[in-house]
């Protein structure tokens, strides 16, 4: 019996701020960027295969529990929005992204019903809700004001013109309380968004990566190539380093929080024998390489 180590990707996601004061919340784990957990050797038997892959897709994919409530609420909203037949709440609608501070940032206008406007924010592997009113006179300058939950500590207000000619958003961001946070301008472009599978430099959504590739990878590319698999989902990360990475790339916005049912069975595999890969590193660093 030949038998298999497989390591499996443990996810869970924690809330962290976008504010000045996330430094903190950004250096605690973010499980599904940093952490797998080992599931002991799986027989490989004839006629098993197609098995040991199942369950490394159903580790991956439902590790860490049910989807995270914000991503079911980000994509609730997302619905509602594509279902409004109004050609001008169209106009306003969608993802306006841009720098927030040293993050960015996709402020989503997802919903008006008179002066009411809702949508939501996503930035720094946090989601908000925002809700407020918005001045719609007809023309294609509009002004809003929204606000966030006020339930973190880093919560504020978003006061903002709209330009549909330019298909820009510009404001200003006051916090709630001022302890630990700083006001922020912002200038934010609407963007669409699309899974590009061939977006990045390694190919970890469009085919099989094999050992020979990845035991010549030292550990940062390791995770590098990994992270890239999520960042191409637009998963807004929780961990500084990676975020600050990919969001100096053109092809990168942040959708979500929790984007582990729309990895691919592809990318599910990769991320799985990447795993192992950085496990022996861990394991074995002297000889590593050599």
């Amino acid at each position: 019996m030949k038998k298999t180590l497989l390591s499996l990707l443990a996810v869970s996601f924690m809330m962290v701020s976008c504010g000045e004061g996330e430094q903190k919340k950004e250096e605690e784990s973010s499980t599904q960027e940093t952490e797998a957990v080992e599931a002991g050797d799986v027989a490989t038997e004839e006629g098993a295969g197609a098995a040991v892959e199942e369950d490394l897709i159903a580790s991956i994919v439902h590790k860490g529990g049910a989807k995270s409530e914000d991503q079911v609420m980000i994509e609730n909203m997302m619905a509602s929005m594509e279902a409004d037949n109004s050609a001008r709440n169209q106009e306003i609608y969608g993802h306006w992204v841009g720098k927030f501070g040293k993050n960015m940032i996709n402020v989503t206008l997802s919903s008006i019903d008179g002066d009411q406007i809702e949508g939501y924010s996503v930035c720094a592997g946090n989601f908000r809700k925002i809700t407020g009113t918005i001045a719609d006179d007809g023309s294609n300058v509009l002004h809003a004001k929204m606000d966030e939950p006020g339930t973190n500590q880093y919560d504020g207000t978003f006061e903002f013109t709209i330009d549909l000619d330019k298909k820009a958003i510009s404001g200003h961001w006051t916090p709630f309380k001022t302890t630990g946070n700083s006001e922020k301008d912002y200038i934010l472009k609407k963007r669409a968004w699309e899974y590009d599978a061939s977006a990045g430099k390694y190919e970890g959504s469009t085919k099989a990566l094999s050992d020979d590739f990845l035991m010549n990878q030292d550990e940062w590319t390791l995770g590098y190539i990994r992270n890239e698999i999520y960042a191409r989902h637009g998963y807004s990360f929780k961990n500084k380093d990676w975020r600050y990475e990919f969001e100096e790339k053109k092809w990168y916005m942040p959708m979500g929080v929790d984007i582990r049912d729309v990895l691919t069975d592809l990318e599910v595999k990769n991320i799985g024998l990447i795993y192992e890969y950085e496990s022996y590193y861990e394991d074995y660093y002297d000889e590593y390489g050599r």
